[in-house]
């Protein structure tokens, strides 16, 4: 092997040393910008739920059986 292609391939190295290692950047970047997504995910479902049980709880409320009222007949129409 001579000097010349010895050389090449110490570049050839270097570029492929070079292009892995901007990869694995490219890799960890993605897995943080992934996990800041779940993390809104997650955040966005608690407050769906918080929200969801709220108006649940209106809703069942408003959906009780109120006591029934007496209304007082009309003296006129009673016979």
């Amino acid at each position: 092997m001579t000097d010349q292609e010895a050389m090449k391939l110490h570049e050839l190295i270097d570029e492929l040393r070079a292009k892995l290692q901007k990869s694995l950047k490219d890799i960890l970047q993605l897995r943080k910008d992934l996990d800041l997504e779940k993390e809104e995910h997650q955040l966005i479902e608690l407050r769906y739920n918080n929200l969801k049980k709220v108006i649940d709880e209106k809703v069942d409320r408003l959906n009780q059986r109120r006591p029934a009222v007496e209304i007082p007949a009309d003296e006129k129409g009673v016979k």
